[in-house]
């Protein structure tokens, strides 16, 4: 029995490059994930190492077939992670279903959306998806602020939106998992968003009109201003006011760049930014994983705020030019810094 000891701290800087790690225990039939040092978890955390679970017991099965066995120790005294549906979430028979913890003013628990239910939903009601999105994203932030309308509460909506809309869009995932905590006295609201649908680099190859070299240089430019998964003359008319600009990920990742931070891992790569600093780093997971750090007191009214971004996005975008240009990973970091 091969045993997997899970990191202390659930944070991106400690899991990431577990996630690269993890693939080693591919080489053994019998894995057992140990627990006994889990201390500090937050909700990507929660839902990013759920993922990486189900994702290894996959391979497994692929590589073993039934000889797989996959079990875990030391995982009962973690009460908050069970609360919040960790452990059944990558299939543990312990603590509470995701979604099932009635949710507050300071927390979603690890909860997953349906897509073909959005769909459904959407086509019954004779509306486009993205209402069905924008209603559910309203519901969310309004449980984390009490109420809806404020500031923070609508900057919240904008964007779980895009990051909803982007994986019934682009993702072709099955599921939306996501995950939230709110910390009112400290000014800062957590949002973790993620899918195990075919990735930024496949996503984003759809697109004739891009020139994507690898995949880091995807979840790069899934980060500019003006990128989609589909050309623009090939975006539905009937979409009226849905229509995707290909700004979403950017508006997002920038609003969280004031005062908070913004991490996404599609495949082998990862990006962090925080501040005006941009990091890359390898990572191993099947689909996108984002977090979303904002910092409440620095939300000033959503729209002010958006045509603020529209217009530095106008100019990053210009001065991305054709796709053809040459992005070495430091002109992507200095792109990348320029978004607040």
């Amino acid at each position: 029995m091969n045993t997997i000891t899970i990191p202390s701290s659930l944070t991106p800087k400690t899991l990431i490059p577990f996630s690269l790690a993890l693939n080693t225990h591919l080489e053994t039939s019998e894995n057992c994930l140990d627990f006994k040092y889990l201390g500090h978890v937050e909700p990507f955390g929660m839902l990013f190492l759920s993922a990486l679970i189900r994702q290894f017991a996959r391979k497994g099965r692929e590589v073993f077939g039934r000889d797989f066995k996959l079990t875990a120790s030391n995982y009962s005294e973690n009460e908050y992670a069970s609360w919040m549906g960790f452990f059944k979430s990558f299939g543990l028979d312990h603590g509470n279903e995701p979604g099932q913890a009635s949710g507050s003013g300071t927390y979603i628990p690890l909860t997953r959306l349906v897509v073909n239910k959005i769909k459904t939903e959407a086509r019954e009601g004779f509306v486009h998806h993205g209402e069905v999105v924008e209603a559910e994203s309203s519901r969310i932030s309004g449980v984390l602020t009490r109420h809806s309308g404020c500031e923070v509460s609508e900057t919240l909506t904008y964007a779980i939106r895009e990051i909803f809309r982007n994986v019934v869009e682009h993702g072709e995932a099955s599921h939306i998992w996501y995950a939230a905590q709110y910390w009112p006295t400290k000014n800062k609201v957590e949002i973790s968003i993620l899918d195990e649908g075919v990735g930024l680099f496949n996503s984003l190859k759809r697109n004739p009109r891009l020139n994507i070299q690898d995949n880091r240089q995807a979840v790069f430019m899934a980060l500019q201003p003006g990128i989609s998964g589909v050309a623009k003359e090939k975006r539905k008319k009937s979409d009226g006011d849905w229509r995707n600009s290909g700004y979403g990920l950017f508006m997002t990742s920038s609003l969280c760049q004031l005062g908070g931070g913004f991490h996404i891992c599609s495949g082998s790569d990862a990006i962090s930014l925080v501040g005006n600093q941009a990091e890359f780093s390898e990572c191993s997971f099947d689909g996108v994983a984002i977090r979303m750090v904002l910092d409440t007191s620095s939300i000033t009214t959503l729209n002010e705020a958006l045509e603020s971004l529209r217009n530095k996005g106008e100019k990053i975008a210009a001065e991305l030019g054709n796709s053809d240009t040459e992005l070495t990973a430091s002109k992507m970091s200095r792109m990348l810094s320029k978004t607040v």
